[in-house]
């Protein structure tokens, strides 16, 4: 029996590897702990996919939040104005959280709460989208 090129064609795409859709590149993967501790923060950021925001929230309680969103993209938002070490403890203590590395829980008063349900603020599409730029 002889086969088509077409049938011999779709034969060879299994051996083809799939490409990554965009959802799939937008889903941060799980690093190591001791990947997310001794990368440098921006090649972190930038290999995890997160957008970073510095927000201008002046509350003394307010150490960061992150959100995963529903396409698995990571929005990590931290206090501008800190200082240095507190901003890349605190980003990476955050990603350790929502991506479930096991890191120590940190001392008082620093207490992450968890919010299920996506996201949680309706006007969040609205508000990245004006950070980044994009037209609303």
């Amino acid at each position: 029996m002889t086969t088509s090129a077409v049938e011999r064609h779709v034969a060879a795409l299994a051996g083809v590897p799939l490409q990554p859709t965009a959802a799939d590149k937008s889903r941060a993967v799980k690093p190591s702990v001791d990947h997310l501790m001794d990368t440098p923060l921006p090649v972190l950021i930038n290999e995890l996919g997160v957008t970073l925001l510095d927000v201008g929230i002046e509350d003394a309680g307010f150490f960061g939040a992150v959100v995963q969103r529903k396409t698995g993209e990571l929005l990590l938002t931290l206090p501008a104005g800190r200082s240095e070490l507190e901003h890349d403890t605190m980003a990476r203590y955050l990603l350790a959280q929502v991506l479930g590395v096991d890191v120590p829980p940190m001392p008082a008063p620093i207490v992450t709460t968890e919010m299920a349900g996506g996201d949680p603020d309706p006007d969040m599409d609205e508000a990245l989208r004006r950070v980044r730029g994009e037209a609303v």
